[in-house]
């Protein structure tokens, strides 16, 4: 929009530039014209009549045609027209008041015939005859005024003077000009947008920054007062929303403590009673209600991932991964490596992969972890030969609570969060998690997390 508005602008100088000319040579003219005239008549009037017809023929050219008569002969011509009434003006300043004057403005045949073009001409004449932009200010071409001046002598001179008339601008002289002004504007656009919006980049920046690591620095808060104010309002946000954090983290302590609490009471009353059957499904149930309770206390909990982050191998975690797994009696292999330490939290991303593994083990029995390392990115992806999750479903797996083959997994444990948690923790990374599946058979979810490089810290 700056752009277009400064062309729009350079456009409308460039006409008002042109018409300014144009009348700026039409003044000055006609203005000469006059003086010519006026010169002429106090001419004839200063000599012997006997002399004047010579000297009307000398003076007598192609743009000014003099005759001579005894009365004032009528002639045919528009007397209102602005144009005459202005060259009348002129005149009668030029002569006085005692001198009779009237000027009429009539219209004159154009020749039909053009100089033909020759190879003796220049470029400049070449280029003045077709890169001339045919403009011509207040009065058209063809037209002429024919001035009828009164002698002392009683006697009358008449004048045909064409109206001047001249190209006002050539485009070859113009276009150069324009483009020059046009590159400067466009510069000076480009540099005036960029310093308006270097800052308006540099918030969205710390926002994004924000967003992975509530407790990141605050913004600064400096440059235009809009800038300021907005980068003072997300500041005030990032404080309230740390206050609601601590808040909340100390009533999940709170509540898990309570909660804990009453659910070993429980376990204990319950072993308290006869061994039965019924008593078994109880201790399973609460066992079951103990797992919920700390998977839902987890997830709301949240993720918090400006805390240990370190450089790891990412290949040494799926092994260990693999390790626990085996010791679990869980079927786990892992294809591929790392080719450079990845900074993050290494205790969050095992999270994150184990619960991907648990879930393969589940519906599958068997899990694979595949490590695609390249210079922008990390990919673990975690695999398995089952069926995986059907299209329909796959926009509501990453709901809280939500489990996919209902029929398949009622029977087995889980409470719908394992994938969500997974997913957090792959955005609190900067990273997201995608479900892909395998051909000809099975299926993988993968985590994609971008490389980024720890803070520089200095030390004195």
């Amino acid at each position: 929009m700056l752009l277009l508005g400064v062309i729009l602008a350079l456009l409308l100088s460039a006409s008002i530039d042109i018409l300014d000319r144009g009348r700026a040579f039409y003044r000055s003219t006609t203005l000469q014209v006059a003086e010519h005239i006026s010169d002429i008549a106090r001419a004839l009037d200063a000599v012997n009549p006997a002399d004047r017809e010579r000297i009307v023929h000398q003076l007598s050219d192609r743009r000014l045609a003099i005759a001579l008569s005894r009365n004032a002969a009528p002639v045919d011509g528009m007397s209102e027209r602005s144009y005459a009434r202005a060259f009348q003006a002129m005149l009668q300043r030029n002569l006085g008041s005692n001198w009779p004057v009237h000027v009429l403005l009539r219209h004159v045949r154009r020749p039909r015939s053009r100089p033909s073009s020759s190879f003796s001409e220049t470029p400049v004449n070449l280029l003045d005859r077709y890169l001339t932009l045919r403009l011509f200010y207040r009065a058209p071409r063809g037209f002429a005024f024919v001035t009828q001046i009164g002698l002392h002598d009683g006697s009358w001179v008449t004048f045909s003077a064409r109206l001047p008339y001249e190209h006002v601008a050539r485009l070859y002289i113009l276009l150069p000009k324009l483009g020059l002004s046009l590159a400067i504007a466009v510069i000076l656009v480009l540099i005036a947008a960029r310093w308006v919006t270097r800052p308006m980049k540099k918030m969205a920046q710390a926002a994004l920054a924000l967003g992975q690591n509530l407790n990141s620095a605050p913004l600064e808060e400096s440059g235009p007062e809009e800038i300021r104010a907005t980068a003072r309002a997300l500041n005030v946000m990032q404080l309230r929303v740390q206050e609601y954090v601590r808040d909340r983290a100390a009533m999940l302590a709170a509540l898990s403590h309570d909660l804990k609490t009453f659910i070993t009471r429980l376990r204990l009353r319950t072993e308290l009673l006869p061994d039965s059957a019924h008593r078994n499904r109880l201790i399973k149930d609460i066992s079951d209600m103990g797992a919920m309770i700390g998977a839902t206390l987890e997830y709301l909990r949240g993720i918090d991932p400006g805390q240990g982050r370190t450089q790891f191998d990412a290949t040494a975690l799926a092994e260990s991964i693999r390790i626990d797994a085996g010791d679990m009696g869980w079927d786990v292999t892992v294809e591929g490596e790392a080719g450079a330490p990845f900074y993050g939290n290494p205790q969050d991303l095992r999270r994150c992969i184990m619960n991907l593994v648990d879930n393969a083990i589940k519906y599958a029995g068997r899990a694979t972890i595949r490590i695609s390392d390249r210079p922008a990115e990390l990919a673990i992806a975690v695999c398995d030969p089952g069926a995986g999750i059907p299209p329909q479903q796959r926009d509501r797996v990453f709901e809280p609570f939500y489990r996919s083959q209902p029929e398949r997994g009622r029977d087995r444990e889980g409470t719908g969060l394992g994938l969500n948690i997974a997913r957090t923790i792959a955005r609190a990374h900067g990273g997201d998690m995608v479900l892909q599946d395998l051909s000809p058979s099975g299926f993988c979810v993968a985590i994609r997390l971008p490389r980024r490089l720890p803070p520089v810290t200095t030390t004195v």
